[in-house]
């Protein structure tokens, strides 16, 4: 029991897509919304009445949008009960659960459609019951999901409450079963709502008042317990409109095929859509909220948590697939290997925080060079870079290495309060020939390093890149040779 209280108290803090804040651009858009449906509404009203031609197709392609839509809403609900345990999730997946089975058996039992008098033994007020069914027993389900957030039922529930979710995700569907077993086995103890095409019975009859009370009472009660605040319920409230709209023009319309039944389908299919199209569009938003996320923690993930430049895992991975790539390209590529002259003693004066200052305006400095997509710097160890430049021959690194040592140099005349006195950097360079048939990845990396200890030898803050090409076998250091800004 402590568990499940502990789980309940966990899953009640977490934030959904559905329970997210209603914006102001949220609030426009389904006032918006709600403002066409009552003009659609009143334009439709006073010409409700008017007989329309039979469109054989548009009942099953009515019903056949509505189940899609409804099934689709009811599984994205589901989902967001089953993540987050919140009872009203489960009692909103239930109420379009409902109207899902609702509006299948009716497709099954609409005379003309499948058979003259429908399907499953269905009479003559069978469909017109189912319709009643429908349109009081969808508000009246949105009404149990809104009191399970209300807290009205957990006197009484407690800490079952979020199990109550399931309880009216599932009794949804059975309910609309039970009801449509009654409506086509049970009609005769049922009032006759129509005669032939006339649906004046249904109009001036108790059941459609009901259904219409329930239908204000749902959209008061949405209302008073969500305060629109989240954006699930202001379309569930925008839905319950469209539905209100739907039932009074059919009544308006007072026989089938005429132009409120028409219209009070299409708003059938509104109420239907409007949630499924909220989700669907927050959905798309959250998943790409997802993928940025994952895309700013995998490139975390590769990049040195000091400095900002590329780790060490990054090199050796993006490393290897260039070398991939040079081979089939027959490609010149070169590395610089970078080190920071005389950090340690720097270090030791002025701190590590002023250290660590350096470390970052450096790396700032050499990715300031590299302007091309493919090449890139990253930490090779402590105050040592490495720099990688695909399609890059031994002139243009050159070029490329005595700007970065320029930029470090010009980095000691800034005056800007993040760094103080004066660094340089040795930097070291090989190039892979594409006319060698056969390389070795480790002596690039070699010549790189040696050529590095060679411009520190010859007195630091300078630029040596190897002469060689480098093949399968070792190359001699003295190829190696010296540069302050040329390759002599």
């Amino acid at each position: 029991m402590a568990r499940s209280k502990a789980a309940h108290g966990s899953t009640r803090g977490m934030s959904g897509v559905l329970d997210q804040k209603s914006t102001r651009r949220r609030f426009i858009i389904a006032g918006t919304m709600a403002a066409f449906l009552l003009i659609a509404a009143c334009a439709t009203f006073p010409f409700a009445g008017t007989h329309m031609p039979v469109v054989v197709p548009f009942i099953p392609m009515f019903e056949t949008t509505v189940i899609l839509v409804e099934g689709l809403t009811c599984f994205f609900l589901a989902i967001q009960y089953r993540a987050l345990r919140q009872a009203y999730f489960g009692g909103l997946a239930g109420a379009y659960g409902f109207v899902m089975v609702m509006a299948a058996i009716q497709f099954l039992v609409f005379p003309g459609v499948f058979s003259p008098t429908g399907l499953l033994g269905a009479g003559p007020q069978s469909a017109v019951w189912l319709w009643v069914f429908w349109h009081g027993g969808f508000p009246a389900m949105v009404i149990l999901a809104l009191l399970t957030r209300a807290g009205a039922t957990s006197r009484w529930l407690g800490d079952s409450l979020p199990r109550a979710g399931l309880v009216l995700m599932a009794a949804g569907p059975l309910l609309a079963a039970a009801l449509a077993y009654f409506a086509i086995h049970r009609s005769d103890l049922l009032p006759v709502l129509i005669r032939g095409a006339s649906y004046q019975n249904l109009r001036d009859g108790e059941a459609t008042k009901i259904v219409i009370a329930i239908l204000l009472l749902a959209g008061f009660t949405c209302i008073r317990v969500t305060r629109l605040r989240d954006l699930l319920s202001l379309w569930v409230a925008v839905a319950l409109l469209a539905s209100l709209g739907d039932t009074l023009l059919v009544l308006a319309g007072s026989a089938r095929y005429s132009l409120g039944w028409y219209g009070g389908r299409v708003l059938s299919v509104i109420s239907s859509s409007v949630v499924l199209c909220a989700l669907i569009f927050e959905f798309t938003r959250a998943y790409e909220r997802v993928l940025a996320s994952n895309a700013a923690l995998a490139e975390r993930a590769m990049r040195d948590g000091l400095t900002g430049a590329f780790n060490r895992l990054y090199f050796e991975e993006q490393f290897a697939r260039e070398l991939r790539r040079t081979v089939r390209e027959r490609a010149p590529m070169s590395v610089l290997m970078i080190d920071v002259d005389h950090f340690k003693t720097y270090n030791d004066m002025r701190g590590h925080q002023m250290g660590d200052r350096w470390l970052v305006a450096v790396v700032r400095a050499l990715e300031a060079v590299l302007r091309r997509p493919g090449d890139f710097v990253a930490r090779y160890g402590g105050e040592e870079f490495i720099a990688v430049m695909p399609r890059t021959g031994a002139e243009a690194a050159l070029a490329l290495a005595e700007a970065m040592r320029r930029a470090v140099a010009a980095l000691g005349a800034r005056r800007d309060n993040t760094i103080e006195g004066s660094v340089t950097v040795s930097i070291g360079g090989a190039t892979i020939d594409p006319a060698v048939e056969d390389f070795s990845a480790a002596e690039l990396i070699r010549q790189a390093d040696a050529a590095l200890y060679q411009a520190k030898n010859a007195g630091r803050d300078r630029v040596v890149i190897s002469a060689a090409c480098v093949a399968a076998k070792p190359v001699a250091e003295g190829r190696l040779k010296a540069s302050n800004g040329s390759l002599r």
